[in-house]
């Protein structure tokens, strides 16, 4: 069966370092039914290294229909606490390419307080800062938030009607879910949604409105099974789609279309609720 998918969250330079080229895993995602992949920068490099992935020329490598086409963001995620320094040039990245259609967010930024909770108040402080740059440029935020739900929340609700995005990688349970999209964020589902033993999660992919659903890989990382423990790639799209096809009550054609819509608002810098 063929389906069309965005894959919203991707790492395909990492991908490409542990040995699969980005043209490789472009062309394997295209085969699965992906039509489009967001590349995400969690530092100044691979920010850089970002726009140039989604700015190449694959019709060096084929036909050009053979590959999704690839959006970026530009980000400073919490966990990369030594490029905190680099916040201001990152943000000099962003404002340098706000008018470049192919850029569809500032991220990944956040809080993680499973890696590194003694850095907590200095990842508030650097969220802050690109939560304002949000704000003032339209550009959506993609949030990290592991362990850390009531300090992302409290953030977030505080620039609330100002600065909006998406919830990756989403951990948490229904009722946190509901109230980031009260928020106006989008929530992410990645692999983890086919886990076994992730019911909070399935929990709130039955229960949050479709509207504000988005999917995701977050390749290399969270493989799907059965390819659990194994290098993830956007080719994995189609298990996550199908597991939500096993747990919502609309059809798979509404699912999908949907699931799709939604994430073509998202790289165009709209919001759930935005017509």
């Amino acid at each position: 069966m063929s389906f069309r998918i965005i894959d919203t969250h991707c790492h395909l330079d990492i991908i490409q370092e542990q040995g699969q080229e980005i043209e490789v895993s472009l062309k394997k995602a295209k085969s699965a039914g992906v039509q489009k992949i967001l590349q995400i920068g969690i530092d100044l490099e691979s920010s850089i290294r970002a726009k140039k992935i989604a700015h190449t020329d694959y019709d060096n490598f084929g036909d050009s229909s053979d590959y999704p086409s690839v959006h970026y963001s530009i980000g400073c995620h919490p966990t990369e606490t030594h490029e905190f320094p680099k916040a201001e040039e990152i943000i000099d990245l962003i404002d340098q390419n706000i008018s470049d259609p192919k850029l569809s967010a500032i991220g990944e930024i956040g809080i993680d307080l499973y890696h590194t909770a003694d850095s907590k108040n200095i990842q508030i402080e650097i969220l802050e800062k690109f939560l304002e740059v949000s704000a003032r440029t339209k550009i959506p935020v993609v949030i990290h938030s592991r362990e850390g739900f009531q300090d992302t929340y409290d953030v977030l609700k505080s620039w609330k009607t100002k600065a909006t995005g998406v919830i990756h990688c989403f951990t948490y349970d229904y009722n946190a879910g509901k109230k980031f999209v009260d928020l106006g964020y989008y929530v992410s589902l990645s692999g983890i949604v086919a886990f076994k033993s992730a019911h909070e999660i399935q929990d709130a992919a039955t229960k949050l409105p479709l509207d504000a659903l988005l999917i995701e890989t977050d390749a290399p990382f969270l493989a799907p099974p059965p390819f659990r423990g194994k290098r993830n790639e956007s080719s994995n799209m189609p298990i996550v789609l199908e597991k939500i096809f096993s747990l919502r009550s609309e059809s798979n054609a509404v699912i999908e279309e949907k699931l799709f819509s939604n994430s073509q608002k998202f790289l165009n810098r709209k919001a759930y609720y935005d017509a």
